[in-house]
Parts: structure tokens; C-alpha cells; sequence
């Protein structure tokens, strides 16, 4: 069993894991240019493969990508059309979660600007700023997967109504007060003070939050965006902000990345941005191993994986 693996900041002692735990015959690719190669014999891949090399991979049966968005592994054109793609959902989930409370208190509490005076050593606070507390109030969240119930369960902590968003309710979901159908969301957003979006990015979601629902929001609700910056039309949150529809934004994730120098949310105060790192966190490749190799006993029980297998037509 030829198993390929890619992934750069892997060490000696973490590929001689991998070796000991599968048994494969584990080759390793460094560069692109590697990968094009290797590829054509790889039975099993696990890593950040370029999605574009894939089209070789004609005898590989089970990919394994230690990330959740995989939007551009399912737009690439496989080798393989029966090849089974796992994802690496449940690795961020917490490290998102606590990023996300971090936005929230940061906009809460003016962090944000005591930050600014700080680099001005300036100690008065001379500008009129609106305190809050996350006490008593009603956060939604758009996209209750794992990431979605990670924020729930923390926020449960500071006493917020938490309401959750899913295309399909599976009446099991923990930490919300109640989960509703993306069908029913515009009914819902009259009544939120805060809402965090963990979508992934597919053809449903992208431009979802457009202007239309952010004006149905109250004008104090504050939005972070931690799922795909596709989401929310960069015009349209634009234009939320400075006609005052919205309190402000948190975006760890925008419509083009990197965000442009000459984009006007970068001088907006009522913006917080974060440079798509909310899920760094010092747990990853222990998560990750953890998914693949759970997945790779699986693999050799059943001939598939089991775990975060994804579903094309869905894209998730």
C-alpha cells in the first residue's frame, strides 16, 4: 500500500509515526514538483496535496486533507472519479470557537481601541464608546456544524441565548436554545444581537448574507465571519457599515484574500480584522493524526474511511 503524504512542517519522528501506525510504504513529497510524480502511484494521500495534481492520481482511493474546506479539492479534476475524500473537521472547531468569544469581547469592551491609545501611550479614554456585555443576549449562528456548536458552548458560559442555523436540523445538536433551518433565518433576524458565520463555501452560501438580510438586522448587531468570506459581498458589508444597518463587523475571513491595501475596511472602526488565522492552534497535528488515523484503520477493516467523509454534491 502506497501511502503519500504531504505535508512540509511534518518531522523525522512524526512520518516514522505514520510509518509505524499504517505499515504502508509511506513516500513523502516536499515540493509541488514532487507530487506530480508520486501521485501516480499513491493508493492512500494524506496532506495539503495541490488540488490540481490530482488529475494523476488515477490508482488513489482515499484522500485524507487535514482542513475543512475542501471547495477546491471537489473543483479539481480527480484521476480517480470513485476516490473517497475525508476532510479534517473537528481539528479547528475550539481554536475558531475561542477566537470568536475573543472578537466578541474585544468589540464588547473596546479592546480594540484601548489598543490604538496604547500605541499612542495615551491613557484617557476621550471618545464615546458603547460598553457591552454579552449578558442576556441573543448571538445567532450561521452554519451549526462543529465550529457552530464550539461558539454555542462557550457563549452558554456568558448567559447568551444562543440560536442556531443549519440547512438540515438534526434535532441532536448541542448548546443552543434552538436550531432553525436556513430556510427560516430571515424570519430570525430581527431579534439578534450578535451573529457569527461558520459556513463553508458552496454555491448555496456564497453571497448569502447580502444586503437585503443585513438590513434585516438590528442596528446594534455585530457580525463575525470565521467561515468563508464569500459569504458576505464585500459592497454590500460595505454599505451595512457606513449606512449604520449593522454596529460593526469582525472578519477573520474576506471576499479576497489577502484583504486589498486600498479596501476602505481597513480604516473602519468599527471593524476588527483578523488574517484567516483563527484556527491556529498548537493542538493541529495532533488532531489531525488523530482523524487519519482513525480513519485509516477503517480504511484497511472496510475499505473506506468512515470519518468526515464529504459529500460532493453538498461540498461539505
Amino acid at each position: 500500500m502506497n501511502l503519500l503524504v504531504c505535508w512540509n512542517e511534518l518531522l523525522d519522528r512524526d512520518l516514522a509515526l505514520i510509518r509505524e501506525r499504517t505499515g504502508a510504504n509511506v513516500m513523502v513529497c516536499e515540493t509541488k514538483e514532487d507530487s506530480w510524480d508520486l501521485v501516480k502511484d499513491a493508493h492512500v494521500i494524506f496532506g495539503f496535496v495541490s488540488p490540481d495534481v490530482l488529475v494523476n492520481a488515477a490508482k488513489c482511493r482515499w484522500l485524507q486533507v487535514p482542513y475543512a474546506g475542501v471547495e477546491r479539492i471537489l473543483a479539481a479534476e480527480w484521476g480517480n472519479p470513485q476516490m473517497v475524500l475525508t476532510n479534517g473537521k473537528g481539528i479547528l472547531g475550539s481554536a475558531i470557537a475561542e477566537h470568536v468569544v475573543g472578537l466578541l469581547l474585544t468589540f464588547n469592551r473596546g479592546i480594540h481601541v484601548a489598543r490604538d491609545f496604547q500605541a499612542k501611550r495615551q491613557w484617557s479614554w476621550d471618545v464615546s464608546y458603547p460598553f457591552r456585555e454579552l449578558t442576556g443576549a441573543v448571538v445567532g449562528i450561521l452554519g451549526f456544524g462543529d465550529i457552530g456548536q464550539q461558539v454555542g458552548k462557550r457563549l452558554e458560559g456568558f448567559g447568551c441565548k444562543v440560536i442556531g442555523f443549519r440547512k438540515r436540523p438534526q434535532g441532536t445538536e448541542k448548546h443552543a436554545h434552538h436550531v432553525y433551518s436556513t430556510d427560516e433565518f430571515d424570519s430570525c433576524l430581527g431579534m439578534l444581537d450578535y451573529l457569527v458565520c461558520a459556513l463553508p463555501h458552496t454555491s448555496e452560501t456564497d453571497g448569502f448574507l447580502n444586503r437585503h438580510r443585513l438590513r434585516k438586522l438590528p442596528s446594534h448587531a455585530f457580525v463575525v465571519n470565521v467561515g468563508r468570506g464569500s459569504l458576505i459581498p464585500e459592497t454590500d458589508l460595505l454599505l451595512a457599515l457606513r449606512k449604520g444597518w449593522i454596529g460593526g463587523a469582525a472578519l477573520d475571513v474576506t471576499s479576497e484574500e489577502p484583504l486589498p491595501v486600498n479596501s476602505p475596511l481597513w480604516k473602519m472602526e468599527n471593524v476588527i480584522i483578523t488574517p484567516h488565522n483563527s484556527g491556529r492552534t498548537s493542538f493541529y497535528k495532533e488532531r489531525a493524526f488523530q482523524i487519519f488515523f482513525e480513519n485509516w484503520e477503517q480504511f484497511q477493516i472496510h475499505g473506506k474511511p468512515t470519518r468526515n467523509v464529504v459529500d460532493p454534491k453538498r461540498g461539505y
